[in-house]
């Protein structure tokens, strides 16, 4: 039986929590930490190792590139974090550097790896490392909104008092300022959203609608207040995007890959709800959207593709 092998370049926060993650919900899975300071991919898998004795897991180890051979997923959460003031977009010229010196060392030794990129901005550089590769665009999968999605579910679940898992909502585009709610195909219970609503007795206006939105784009920065870094969301999302490879599981996923063209926007990463399996992300059909949720689905589009194109003028 072939042992899937996770690669998980970045041993930050981000990387370790993917890491306990992804070795909690795929116990058969080989994870190499790789980091560019090998002290801090060493200390992060000794102190997995602690963690993952407790129910039997012992394969999560630090590596260096060469270690990378042959792996089926590679995760990359390496890159510098938004400072105050910054935007995601800010980061992009910096961390496509990183990014694309992480894939010229890695595709040689894992020619038919996976690629999840949860480096901010994860969109534009998921489309840079699939320009980069040369591959099937559903190859390389930008973590998109997942983490954005789940937080809208998380919010929901308390004001609608149904469990999130219950609740199929999406937030859609960028990963960032631009994304918005995809309300007319949200449903729970089996329910279209106003029916629901109708049945329960419960009020979603449209000031509660932009509210809940702001909240989403704001969890981050709220969470940062509190204690100086986010990461057991995006890392739990990693951990899930990796499963549904590994399993090959055909899970519904708002993630990014690029895609020839969104609203009139071409090649440009953004997320949809995607099948995500052992393929890779793909687009199943494309959603039916009302002309406010088209307009801001075309805005967010445009956005990362400027962003996209920048990045590939100055490579």
């Amino acid at each position: 039986m072939h042992q899937p092998k996770i690669v998980i370049v970045g041993a930050g926060l981000v990387g370790g929590s993917a890491a306990l993650f992804a070795a909690a919900t795929i116990p058969s899975a080989e994870i190499v930490i790789v980091d560019i300071e090998r002290a801090r991919a060493d200390a992060q898998a000794l102190d997995l190792a602690h963690a993952t004795a407790f129910w039997g897991h012992d394969r999560v180890r630090a590596g260096d590139y060469d270690q990378a051979r042959g792996a089926d997923v590679v995760v990359v959460t390496a890159g510098v974090g938004v400072k105050p003031g910054q935007t995601r977009l800010d980061l992009a010229q910096t961390n496509a550097r990183i990014l694309l010196e992480i894939v010229e060392r890695i595709a040689p030794q894992a020619p038919d790896a996976l690629y999840v990129i949860a480096s901010n901005p994860c969109d534009p550089l998921a489309a840079v490392a699939q320009q980069r590769l040369g591959c099937v665009r559903e190859r390389v999968i930008s973590t998109g909104t997942s983490l954005d999605t789940a937080r809208l579910r998380s919010l929901l679940s308390e004001r609608l008092g149904v469990v999130a898992q219950a609740i199929h909502a999406y937030v859609l585009g960028e990963h960032g300022e631009s994304a918005f709610i995809h309300w007319s195909g949200a449903s729970v219970a089996g329910m279209a959203l106003e029916r629901f609503l109708a049945h329960a007795g419960k009020e979603l206006g449209p000031a509660s609608r932009s509210e809940m939105l702001r909240s989403v784009h704001d969890a981050a920065k709220l969470i940062k207040q509190g204690k100086s870094a986010t990461h057991y969301g995006i890392a739990s999302g990693i951990a899930r995007i990796c499963q549904a490879i590994v399993h090959d599981s055909n899970l519904i996923l708002s993630v990014g890959i690029v895609q020839p063209e969104v609203e009139g926007v071409p090649d440009v990463c953004v997320s949809l709800p995607m099948l995500v399996n052992a393929s890779g992300a793909r687009l199943l059909g494309y959603p039916e959207f009302d002309a406010g949720e088209r307009e801001a689905l075309r805005h967010s589009a445009r956005i990362v593709k400027d962003v996209t194109d920048g990045i590939l003028a100055a490579a």
